[in-house]
């Protein structure tokens, strides 16, 4: 498995090579190879989440409407029964569709219905607090995700169409819970708080998280 997400770092990263701000992606992917580096005996945990979201500050003040488009993934490995690290990387999406109307364009205005769109990828390491071991029947959680996003953001107005895209410093703290099915598989639960912070190209977004899926142990 560290193999495998060696492999996806490595070509995340030739992906993103010509992009301007690669200080920020070269320090993240640093951290990130230091994580999933961990010792090799420790118990690994493959976590994947049907994701909601509920935007919130800036985020509302452009696209309003919670979206039922997301999902993510985390590889983890605990290093004690109660401590876990990782790495996450997934994505959401957000959709407003506005009343037909008049809107600033570039050099003008137009009048036309509007579609607003914003996509967000994370790509994040991750650490969690386990409040109970893995024979408890319910095991919550806290943790902190911190890393980065690619966001793309588009504006189409009838045959115009304005966008931004680029990658942005990220946190989200988070709590939940894993409710056990069997040995190695468990329902789990939980809530986060997303924070995209704005760049040279782009506002910070903001939105709440709520997530649904299975933990898996070997």
């Amino acid at each position: 498995m560290n193999c495998l997400i060696k492999f996806l770092l490595t070509n995340i990263y030739l992906n993103i090579y010509k992009e301007s701000n690669m200080k920020l992606i070269r320090s993240f992917l640093i951290v990130a190879f230091a994580v999933v580096s961990i010792g090799v005996n420790a118990q690994n945990k493959t976590n994947a989440f049907y994701g909601m979201a509920m935007p919130m500050g800036d985020t509302e003040s452009y696209i309003s409407p919670t979206s039922f488009r997301g999902a993510n993934i985390e590889f983890e490995k605990l290093v004690n029964p109660r401590v876990g690290v990782g790495l996450l990387v997934g994505w959401n999406t957000f959709y407003e569709a506005k009343d037909r109307g008049t809107y600033p364009i570039q050099n003008g205005e137009i009048t036309s219905n509007q579609y607003r769109y914003l996509n967000a990828i994370p790509v994040q390491v991750t650490g969690k607090y386990y409040f109970a071991g893995d024979d408890a029947m319910i095991r919550p959680f806290i943790g902190l995700a911190g890393g980065t996003y690619y966001m793309e953001q588009r504006v189409d107005n009838g045959l115009f169409s304005s966008s931004a895209k680029g990658w942005t410093w990220s946190v989200a703290p988070k709590a939940g819970v894993l409710v056990p099915l069997s040995f190695r598989t468990s329902l789990a639960l939980s809530v986060d708080y997303s924070t995209s912070f704005k760049s040279s190209d782009l506002e910070q977004q903001n939105w709440l998280g709520i997530n649904v899926g299975f933990s898996w142990d070997y």
